[in-house]
């Protein structure tokens, strides 16, 4: 099956490792679950148009997913998507995350994310910075709406970690988004909490627009810990 509905970034690839930012897009489609596992991708002319890059980039992008064993493709036929967003996760990380509850996720995410955060303030751009506050306000909305949010809140957390500029730890983030995602869940299932999630949002992107790395550590360690101490109640 072909997704036609499947969207991409707008605005196309710019930066200068095009080949690494459509494989990023494609992870990140597979994460969300936009590209699921069986779905024939686009044709690559599609996929270049889409993106605004050339056929040759995409060519390039595919085979290097395809050496992870993401992708396959079959001649005459196209390329297909083999894992779905539980076997992006893979390795000795992946077999130690799968056997998981929500504490040791929020233990994991209190020592790693924080850490990503006053990175992501060392190094953040204008545009990474117009990005977070895009994804926010959206956050807001879906919540004014009646909604969780769950979605856009993980998404925030990826920006975060893309604007590291550490291709590491941004992918670890990808390959772990349904594992994470599961604590994020759980966490906005009342309206004081998805209130809270976006006082908080705001705290770490105040401290990321003002570049200070100390700030940014402290406002999402309080993020995590908040989110940690729902779950300990919960447990007991």
């Amino acid at each position: 099956m072909t997704r036609s509905t499947v969207r991409f970034a707008p605005g196309g690839v710019k930066h200068q490792r095009v080949r690494e930012e459509i494989a990023d897009q494609l992870r990140e489609l597979i994460a969300r679950g936009e590209l699921r596992r069986g779905d024939k991708l686009p044709a690559e002319r599609q996929l270049a148009a889409a993106l605004s890059v050339s056929r040759h980039s995409v060519r390039e992008a595919i085979r290097s997913l395809e050496q992870q064993g993401v992708l396959a493709s079959r001649r005459g036929d196209g390329t297909y998507v083999l894992d779905d967003r539980q076997e992006l996760l893979y390795g000795p990380l992946g077999m130690a995350v799968e056997q998981r509850n929500i504490q040791e996720v929020l233990e994991f995410r209190k020592l790693l994310e924080p850490q990503i955060a006053s990175l992501a303030a060392r190094n953040i751009t204008d545009a990474d910075i117009g990005l977070l506050r895009e994804k926010l306000n959206e956050q807001k909305a879906v919540i004014a709406e009646g909604g969780s949010g769950s979605a856009h809140d993980a998404e925030f957390h990826l920006l975060i970690a893309k604007a590291t500029g550490n291709r590491v730890l941004y992918e670890v983030l990808v390959r772990i988004h349904d594992i994470v995602s599961e604590s994020r869940d759980f966490t906005l299932q009342t309206e004081e909490r998805r209130d809270w999630a976006v006082m908080t949002h705001e705290r770490v992107l105040e401290a990321l627009m003002n570049r200070d790395p100390e700030a940014a550590f402290r406002e999402m360690h309080a993020h995590i810990d908040y989110v940690e101490q729902i779950a300990l109640q919960w447990i007991d």
